[in-house]
């Protein structure tokens, strides 16, 4: 007959109480899950003033009052800083959640934690391509709504520092022209008078003689 000894029923299976096996298999997990959620804060804060942290960008300081108003006419936005370190604590601790899963089956043997690793490894990048969509979905939103409220700011200021425009110079009014007397109408001709030609008398005889004659015709007597 085939009898119960230390390595399970009948021969067959593994060794030790299996209800014993699960809660060292949770209490591993539970450890690892807990080393993992440290592990992702840690490297997001690292991450976040590494490669997101803007000096040059506006912020809000509770010392600086003019820092203020830009929050409370939400100029300045919390939120799109907030989705983008939620992203990377959130896609660091899926990934560090994922091997210790992997990691934790190894207490059931080398088979089930190659299996366990190929799972948590397909399970990872589904997570991680979704949680990628979802955040990219959330920044484009909040980048629209910022982009807005930078335009809106730079037109305002736009319109604050502009000089203001001169009132134009009023047009003189043109000087009033003295009216131009008409030009004399030009004389009448005046029609020549005819001289009558006086009568002439002959010096010699006192003959009366007409006018172009050479000769008296009395005497004679040569008139010119």
């Amino acid at each position: 007959m085939i009898g119960i000894n230390s390595y399970g029923y009948g021969g067959y299976g593994y060794g030790g109480n299996p209800l014993g096996q699960l809660f060292g298999f949770g209490a591993a997990e539970g450890v690892l899950i807990l080393v993992a959620f440290i592990a992702a804060i840690v490297l997001t804060v690292m991450g976040y003033k590494r490669f997101i942290s803007d000096k040059n960008e506006l912020h809000l300081s509770f010392k600086d009052k003019k820092s203020w108003g830009p929050f409370l006419r939400f100029d300045i936005l919390l939120i799109d800083k907030i989705l983008k370190a939620l992203y990377i604590f959130n896609a660091l601790f899926i990934l560090f959640a994922c091997a210790s899963v992997a990691l934790s089956s190894l207490s059931f043997g080398f088979g089930a934690f190659l299996g366990s690793l190929v799972g948590m490894a397909l399970l990872c990048i589904v997570l991680e391509i979704l949680l990628r969509v979802g955040y990219e979905f959330a920044i484009l939103n909040v980048m629209i709504a910022r982009n807005t409220s930078d335009i809106r700011r730079k037109l305002f200021s736009d319109a604050s520092s502009a000089p203001a425009t001169p009132a134009p110079a009023p047009t003189p009014a043109p000087a009033p022209v003295a009216p131009v007397a008409p030009a004399p109408a030009d004389p009448a001709p005046v029609a020549p008078t005819e001289v009558a030609p006086k009568a002439s008398f002959c010096p010699n005889c006192g003959a009366p003689v007409e006018p172009g004659e050479h000769f008296c015709g009395a005497c004679g007597h040569k008139l010119d």
